[in-house]
């Protein structure tokens, strides 16, 4: 392990800068879960409309939530242009049931209008989480559980700019309703707050989307950020402010194979529940374990295809989560690596199912995922 993120993100950065002289998502923002071990009876048909169904049980093994089965049912729309930078429309219902009592339920739409120069996304959920609650700035395992029951509700809504051909503006709007409790404990001093909290987010966004295929991307430019405020005047409990952003990068080194860089950003301040602050969204260790007031990532990805509906990925990861921007740069940083495999369950459509195994710093983690990671 490196001693120092400055080191490490140094090494990422120049590598970046390497890659881009060559010639050349999401679903919701933060994951409930992440899913585990393989996958099966995965069934596909072709309506008369040349959309895609697709029906997919996933059996769930992590220490987030537990052992269990999740199952999704997903609509790939037909192609609605001819455009291939128009993006693909994805509808969907999913459930999760795990033996730690972890569940949810829920649904979503991904889709725009007007030839890809008005894009929106919606999704409606309902939870009921056993986790584990790490305190931010402990790096020891210790923890202690909670359960957190959460209706929430998201939309966004994006215009592409006059002018333009890739970068779009609009707005986001989150809601959730969340009963939270603590088991008691000694070990770790948990937050002040528990019974019904509700939060609701207002935030602007802007995209910068030059994909040439939003399922499993092989160039391009994927850019968001997106600056939130909750407030008591459109009925959150909590007063805060928070800014996410990610960019990704699409290197094609052949006709098989990508190269995929991320680097993300998050930072929070004010009165913010800890299970929204920024945290650590790499492979390899419970969701939620590495969270602060600031976290930045790094993701390195290369992705090979030896077959046309079969290939792999190799992948490094490293990040910091820490009080302030500056501590970022004086800390230890968290690392992980690993590799997977990916078998694109349509013939006409580049949606892969994906099987990971993350080794981070103090841990290992098996994933089943719907799509790319980014």
């Amino acid at each position: 392990m490196f001693k120092f993120f400055r080191y490490h993100f140094a090494i990422f950065v120049i590598l970046g800068l390497i890659l881009v002289s060559y010639p050349s998502r999401a679903a919701m923002e933060d994951e409930f879960v992440e899913l585990t071990e393989k996958a099966h009876d995965i069934k596909a048909k072709k309506t008369r409309f040349k959309g895609t169904w697709l029906t997919v049980p996933i059996p769930v093994s992590n220490p987030t939530v537990g052992s269990g089965l999740q199952a999704a049912i997903l609509y790939l729309h037909p192609k609605a242009s001819d455009n291939p930078e128009v993006p693909n429309s994805t509808s969907g219902i999913g459930g999760m049931y795990t033996d730690s009592e972890s569940w949810f339920a829920g649904g979503f739409h991904d889709g725009s209008w007007k030839e890809g120069k008005i894009r929106y996304r919606a999704a409606i959920v309902s939870a009921g989480l056993k986790l584990d609650y790490y305190a931010p700035g402990i790096k020891e395992d210790a923890s202690v559980p909670y359960t957190l029951n959460s209706d929430a509700v998201f939309g966004q809504m994006l215009g592409r700019l006059p002018n333009t051909k890739n970068w779009y503006m609009g707005l986001r709007y989150a809601y959730s309703s969340s009963d939270l409790n603590f088991n008691i404990s000694n070990l770790v001093e948990i937050p002040a707050i528990t019974g019904t909290l509700v939060t609701s987010s207002l935030g602007l966004m802007t995209n910068y989307d030059s994909r040439n295929n939003n399922y499993y991307p092989t160039s391009g430019h994927y850019f968001e950020a997106v600056f939130s405020r909750d407030d008591e005047s459109w009925g959150s409990d909590f007063s805060f402010d928070k800014l996410t952003s990610f960019y990704n990068y699409y290197v094609p080194l052949s006709n098989k194979s990508t190269l995929a860089l991320q680097a993300r950003y998050a930072s929070a301040s004010g009165d913010i529940p800890f299970y929204l602050l920024p945290y650590l969204q790499m492979r390899g260790f419970p969701a939620g374990k590495y969270k602060d007031d600031v976290a930045m990532t790094g993701h390195l990805e290369w992705r090979y295809k030896f077959h046309p509906r079969w290939g792999f990925v190799t992948f490094y990861e490293l990040g910091s989560a820490e009080n302030t921007f500056d501590d970022l740069f004086k800390t230890d940083t968290i690392t992980s690596y690993g590799g997977g495999i990916r078998w694109q369950v349509s013939e006409d459509k580049k949606l892969n199912l994906g099987v990971d195994v993350a080794v981070s710093n103090d841990d290992y983690t098996l994933y089943v995922q719907i799509g790319e990671r980014y």
